[in-house]
């Protein structure tokens, strides 16, 4: 969607293991200060336990998860990847264009806890294999650093896999390293 005031939009939601369901959430509005003229996008992640849960259960994202104030009319895009299989961490990817366009991938975990990696020439390395143009999360290696590929249904993805390190540099991943997939009902 297109920053705006007053506008909202959510990924499907996925499910993990055990039947919880999760969804990504971006609201965008007037960033309310005066003659600013900038867009306030606010991000946010719903997991709901199976069966609805009781209210003990359920998990409130952290107060600013992650929020942006940019140009009016920037294309927000928030895409939910999965969960790993454990159940614990759900990954996904929210892009940004506009003049400061980003690319920042996260890993939540249910305990509240997050990581956010803002992805550093990511633009670049998807030209450079002609293939998407944006990331999904593939999975994780053994090691726990998450694996990112291009984000399209084209078979070229099958080919083109990065690991992702805690500064958001890239690096191409070896033929010999394995894919931990993410969970799959």
């Amino acid at each position: 969607m297109d920053c705006s005031n007053i506008a909202d939009t959510e990924t499907r939601s996925k499910m993990g293991p055990g039947g919880v369901l999760a969804i990504l959430k971006v609201h965008s509005e007037d960033d309310h200060l005066r003659d600013s003229h900038q867009c306030m996008a606010d991000y946010t992640l719903r997991i709901t336990p199976p069966n609805g849960g009781d209210a003990a259960e359920r998990l409130t994202p952290p107060t600013g998860f992650l929020s942006s104030i940019g140009e009016w009319g920037r294309r927000l895009s928030v895409h939910l990847d999965g969960f790993s299989d454990d159940g614990r961490h759900i990954f996904g990817v929210i892009s940004e264009g506009g003049v400061y366009s980003s690319v920042t991938v996260f890993d939540f975990n249910r305990d509240g806890s997050h990581v956010e990696i803002r992805v550093k020439q990511g633009r670049e390395h998807l030209r450079s294999v002609h293939c998407g143009t944006s990331f999904a999360v593939a999975g994780t290696t053994k090691t726990g650093e998450v694996v990112l590929e291009p984000r399209t249904g084209n078979q070229c993805r099958a080919g083109h896999h990065w690991l992702l390190d805690k500064t958001g540099t890239l690096r191409d991943m070896a033929q010999n390293e394995t894919i931990v997939r993410l969970y799959s009902p």
